[in-house]
């Protein structure tokens, strides 16, 4: 789908739960794990529901994050959420074990509810073990549509400690932003969290798209136009794009496998790139 940007939802907040269809994001994740205590997640996932259900939410698609299969929510969290068929659902703690065994639980509620469509999976890589383990992972099922590193969990099982220049988790980004290349699903990085700082976010952006993300987390609403502004092509890049298209339709019709553009020597891979940036630009209504 190329997913720019992804904002958070707390699935106790009926007030915020509400304006999910005017915020602009192109997912919106309703969240039953971190952001909801223990004593509220029955009550979450029925104020989730509900919102599935009822809000009319066209222009974003309409994601529930779950907790950890294994938590005691887990299950609970499928049986109330799958039959009011969610576009996605967002596995944290994502393992290959775990991830087999959600989508068997999934495949049960689906047969059993007569849905006709099936969920897809973004999964989040917060474990050492995820990490490590990335291949078997996104080889566990064909659902999976998006990565997503989750970097606050992540440094706490490698026992490091984050700082605002990320330098200690450039080597989960480009793990993450490769295998997600590799098996051509969406690469999303993880969240900024200093929502008061729109440079430092857009800095920081920049640095996740140079090395293959796609998308980002947002955890405030005010992020997403940063977020969304990084991840869509400039008129700069889209021209360019044009222009590198039509020299390689004139190339072709001359015999030529290379050509020059701008001093510069273009061949397939540069001619994938441009295309890329003009199917973009038309998903995000830039162009016809």
């Amino acid at each position: 789908m190329n997913r720019r940007s992804l904002l958070f939802m707390p699935g106790n907040n009926p007030g915020m739960l509400t304006t999910a269809d005017v915020l602009g994001a192109d997912t919106i994740v309703f969240d039953l794990e971190d952001a909801v205590s223990i004593n509220e997640k029955d009550s979450a996932r029925i104020l989730v529901r509900e919102a599935l259900e009822f809000l009319d939410i066209v222009d974003s698609e309409v994601s529930v994050r779950i907790n950890p299969y294994d938590s005691p929510y887990c299950l609970d969290d499928l049986a109330v959420i799958i039959p009011a068929k969610p576009d996605v659902i967002v596995i944290p703690k994502a393992g290959a074990e775990s991830i087999q065994a959600i989508e068997k639980e999934i495949e049960r509620l689906e047969e059993e509810h007569q849905l006709d469509y099936k969920v897809d999976f973004i999964l989040i890589i917060e474990t050492a073990m995820g990490l490590f383990d990335l291949k078997a992972v996104l080889e566990s099922s064909k659902r999976i549509v998006g990565l997503i590193l989750g970097a606050e969990d992540l440094s706490s099982d490698l026992e490091i400690k984050r700082t605002k220049s990320n330098k200690e988790i450039e080597y989960a980004r480009f793990s993450i932003a490769t295998a997600a290349k590799a098996y051509k699903i969406d690469a999303i990085d993880t969240p900024y969290t200093d929502v008061e700082d729109f440079e430092g976010l857009r800095e920081d952006t920049l640095f996740a798209k140079s090395i293959g993300f796609n998308g980002r987390l947002a955890i405030n609403p005010r992020q997403i136009e940063v977020i969304h502004h990084v991840f869509t092509p400039t008129e700069e890049e889209i021209g360019e794009a044009q222009e590198i298209l039509f020299e390689a339709e004139e190339a072709e019709k001359s015999g030529l496998g290379v050509f020059s553009y701008k001093g510069k020597m273009v061949d397939l891979p540069v001619i994938k790139r441009a295309e890329t940036t003009i199917n973009s630009a038309k998903k995000w209504g830039l162009l016809k």
